[in-house]
């Protein structure tokens, strides 16, 4: 019995141990993130090993960021970044990681985000405006036909991720169309002037998006980090 109580008292001395290294991993990880992920309003890091000799050799069982208001593009800030990352193996002699076994994410952008993003990207779509209507995104628009304006038309669809994740397409659904049918150089006008609606390769840290699901007054985009992005992060300036 006194034994196994000398046995939890040790594992708990090496835990409590652990944390002022994590602690201290956590604020190089916070002070980082804004010249990799981009500036925000603030990041909160947690770092976890799974002992303080794993730390020691530079392993670390997970990393779970959260940034808020995270500035991703010049015109898109994001309302919430989650960050999850397993696994990750650092070089302590480069001050460099080796490894990260996985790495995902999610991020909600707000309406008015997405509108400031594509009334910015663009601006000769007259009326353009885009709503998150439960789980369909609402887009609308007054077409031009020859040069000329035509009527406003709203089309109601999904945001789809295209070119391996790196943009997200509108795509019209068409159970929605056969309610309110709209002619199709009307619809190939929409698909030609805003496609792709986003468009993330030019973020500082690579991201993938799988899928972009529309809430209710926000955008739920989930997807994956390369790992091979991941490791080109320097861990000092």
């Amino acid at each position: 019995m006194r034994r196994a109580v000398l046995v939890c008292a040790m594992l708990l001395a090496l835990v409590g141990c652990a944390r002022p290294g994590e602690k201290k991993a956590e604020r190089m990880v916070e002070e980082l993130l804004p010249s990799y992920l981009g500036p925000a309003k603030s990041y909160r890091a947690q770092v976890k090993a799974a002992s303080l000799g794993a730390l020691m050799r530079g392993r670390v069982r997970t990393v779970q960021i959260i940034g808020r208001e995270v500035q991703l593009l010049p015109e898109l800030t994001v309302a919430e970044l989650r960050v999850d990352a397993a696994e990750i193996e650092v070089d302590r002699e480069r001050a460099s990681l080796k490894s990260v076994g996985e790495a995902r994410f999610t991020a909600r952008i707000d309406e008015a985000e997405l509108n400031r993003l594509v009334r910015t990207r663009r601006p000769r779509l007259a009326d353009l405006r885009v709503q998150l209507r439960g789980r369909y995104v609402s887009v609308q628009v007054t077409p031009e036909l020859l040069g000329h304006p035509t009527v406003p038309i709203q089309v109601e669809g999904n945001l789809l991720s295209k070119g391996g994740g790196v943009a997200l397409d509108f795509e019209p659904d068409k159970a929605r169309l056969l309610i309110v049918p709209i002619p199709k150089p009307l619809l190939d006008f929409v698909a030609e002037r805003l496609n792709p609606v986003v468009d993330f390769s030019g973020l500082r840290a690579p991201i993938r998006v799988e899928s972009a699901e529309a809430k209710g007054g926000y955008l739920l985009l989930r997807g994956f980090l390369p790992p091979e992005s991941v490791t080109n992060l320097r861990l000092s300036r």
